[in-house]
């Protein structure tokens, strides 16, 4: 192991002393360096191993060393002896002294002891199968019917591009298809199976029957053939009130049959919708209607859905183009379909649980704007329109329809996000109060806008993919603030990307009350030009 392999060689170095004095010893000629002694005795009642070897791996100190110690039976421990005592990323550096690492050993072994009452790396059974693979194996799991303490079967496609499992509810009916059985065994008092033969130990009588006949199919020669056997094995037991499980891929005929663990990759809507936000149980019961399917509006539409909000009206007309790609959230594959359409169906593959409707139309009249905003819990602007703004604004002050609108200005270098929703909002049509409210100055054409668009006098809005992105998310943060009710915005936002002569926007940052910058970015935008002085 060479010195470009870690990053402080004088701590390593102190460390390894310390290992010395402690009475361990390299092991010659290894590589990485691994290091053995006496057991730590807090490991006694778990193992009657009488050695632990200590790995040294590449990365000090932000990789902690790796810990092996033979014959444990416990979570947080693999076959081959690997103990399993920090986290990926940990930043505690507790392992850079001896009795750091000695300390958290006796933590590790008195959790192991207690039975890891508090235990939630969820990945546990797939890491510390004995062989595994990062190949996903995909389910919807309430549907496939699995019942506590039951078992049954199921079938497997195999995807090609992208390679992967795909699990479906019903038997196998076809050649090109797995046979998938699964097992639920309900609480799992032991640690999840690390290989083909602890799954059978930890099975009741009749599932671990039923899983010895399957093998027992496999391995006769005409299994390739026949219809018997097993190919996956879901193994599922319950785990802090939800479901966890194992999925095992069948490998090898005859008396070679063993077992894979493949990456579980749940698909249905309640395991997709963890990742939606702290928000999402409130926004499910609302709905938006989003002006605008372009650029910002695409975006913003769908970051509202991946939170969770509950429905999506897109109102747009226009159809997508190739020169809209470039910053639009859909593709080459979709150009010449309807904005509304094309981002209808990015939000159906990233929140299945949004229900989205597309209406290519473009709403001037009070009566046209009114039939689109009349079911919504908020209207949502991102045309970048100021006639349509104003006119969403009246309707929607006659209707008590709570508004967010933003737009970006001076080519993508200044974002503004209005809202219109509670009493103390000032309507956005009324706004001339230029405290309050800084007019953002036009700038020169070139500026806002690159060269007109082929066969058509419209000009190509300048503003880079970037200030597109932070502007949509602003919007969303917006909207969903009002949504909850929670109203921490106050009701103009401007950010300031890239600054402009004219003050207030002459400092990145955000603009405050009074066309100021707020005393974070002051203090920050201060620190810097501390830094630039001293380097300078």
């Amino acid at each position: 192991m060479t010195t470009d392999d870690h990053f402080d060689q004088e701590s390593l170095q102190a460390f390894i002393r310390e290992l010395t004095d402690a009475g361990f010893q390299l092991i010659p000629e290894s590589n990485p360096q691994r290091w053995t002694g006496e057991i730590h005795p807090d490991f006694g009642p778990l193992t009657e191993a009488t050695t632990m070897d200590i790995v040294i791996v590449p990365g000090w100190p932000f990789q902690p060393p790796a810990l092996f110690v033979q014959g444990l039976n416990t979570n947080h421990s693999t076959l081959d002896g690997l103990v399993c005592m920090w986290r990926e990323g940990d930043f505690s550096h507790d392992w850079t002294t001896v009795g750091g690492f000695f300390s958290r050993i006796e933590e590790w072994c008195e959790d192991a002891k207690h039975g890891w009452k508090d235990d939630r790396l969820n990945q546990d059974a797939f890491l510390n199968f004995r062989s595994n693979s990062r190949l996903a194996a995909t389910f919807d799991l309430p549907a496939m019917g699995i019942a506590e303490g039951s078992w049954g079967e199921c079938h497997s496609v195999l995807g090609q591009r992208p390679p992967r499992v795909d699990i479906m509810p019903g038997p196998k009916r076809s050649t090109d298809q797995l046979r998938v059985l699964w097992f639920h065994v309900g609480s799992l008092n032991a640690p999840p199976p690390r290989n083909l033969s602890e799954v059978s130990t930890c099975l009741p009588r009749t599932q671990r029957r039923q899983l010895k006949r399957a093998l027992a199919d496999r391995r006769k020669p005409e299994f390739l053939t026949a219809s018997g056997g097993v190919d996956v094995i879901l193994f599922c037991w319950e785990r802090h009130g939800r479901p966890d499980l194992l999925v095992m891929a069948c490998t090898g005929t005859n008396d070679e049959v063993a077992a894979v663990a493949l990456q579980a990759a749940p698909r249905d809507e309640q395991s997709l919708i963890l990742r939606a936000g702290p928000d999402a149980k409130v926004l499910g019961k609302c709905r938006a209607t989003v002006f605008g399917a372009g650029a910002l509006g695409g975006y913003t539409a769908t970051l509202l859905a991946e939170s969770g909000v509950g429905a999506v009206d897109i109102v747009d007309p226009d159809v997508l183009l190739p020169g809209n790609v470039v910053r639009h959230l859909s593709g080459h594959s979709v150009v010449g379909a309807p904005k509304a359409h094309a981002v209808q169906a990015v939000i159906g593959d990233h929140a299945p649980w949004t229900e989205v409707s597309g209406f290519l139309e473009g709403p001037r009249t009070r009566r046209e704007i009114q039939e689109r905003i009349l079911p919504a819990d908020i209207v949502v602007d991102t045309t970048g329109n100021e006639a349509l703004v104003r006119s969403l604004a009246i309707v929607a002050q006659e209707h008590e329809k709570r508004l967010v609108t933003g737009a970006l200005y001076r080519g993508g270098f200044i974002a503004r996000v209005r809202r219109q929703a509670i009493p103390g909002d000032t309507p956005i049509h009324l706004r001339d109060d230029l405290t309050r409210y800084p007019l953002i100055p036009a700038g020169p054409e070139g500026e806002d806008f690159a060269a007109p668009q082929l066969g058509c006098s419209a000009p190509v809005n300048n503003a880079p993919p970037s200030a597109v992105s932070a502007c949509a998310s602003l919007i969303a943060q917006a909207a969903i603030d009002v949504m909850t009710e929670r109203y921490e915005f106050t009701d103009e936002v401007i950010d300031v990307y890239r600054s402009i002569p004219e003050p207030p926007f002459h400092q990145i940052g955000r603009v405050g009350r009074g066309g100021c910058v707020t005393s974070q970015e002051s203090a920050l935008q201060r620190a810097v030009e501390d830094v630039t002085s001293l380097m300078s």
